[in-house]
């Protein structure tokens, strides 16, 4: 598995990208989200909220058939289309992949009050 390259296209948030590392039956869950299979889901609900979102790798530790990515993300909140919010969240990924280098397990770690104090900040 070319981690370098995982690495590159992970910090460019695309969805696209996104679901096609994904195995038949990969599984993905964050704090919002419920292990699922479901991974264009999970994109569309990115995007919908945060459509330029995006990502800086700032470590990422590799193994045979997995990786730990920390993270710091950036994206503009459009839950109120008319007040859009610039949004900056830490986070870390641990990625499991098949021989195929295939996502088989996916796990976002995040404190989704980072964003949330941001977003209401800005409504405040």
């Amino acid at each position: 598995m070319d981690w370098q390259a995982w690495a590159m296209d992970f910090e460019s948030g695309d969805g696209a990208k996104f679901t096609a590392w994904f195995a038949d039956g990969g599984l993905f869950c964050d704090p919002v989200t419920t292990w699922t299979t479901d991974v264009q889901k999970v994109a569309d609900q990115t995007h919908e909220h945060f459509p330029d979102w995006h990502a800086h790798v700032d470590a990422l530790r590799t193994g045979d058939g997995w990786a730990v990515a920390e993270w710091t993300g950036f994206g503009t909140y459009h839950g109120d289309p008319s007040r859009p919010v610039e949004v900056t969240m830490h986070g870390a990924t641990v990625v499991e992949v098949d021989e195929q280098g295939k996502v088989t397990r996916w796990r976002d770690y995040l404190d989704t009050g980072e964003p949330m104090a941001q977003i209401k900040a800005a409504f405040s």
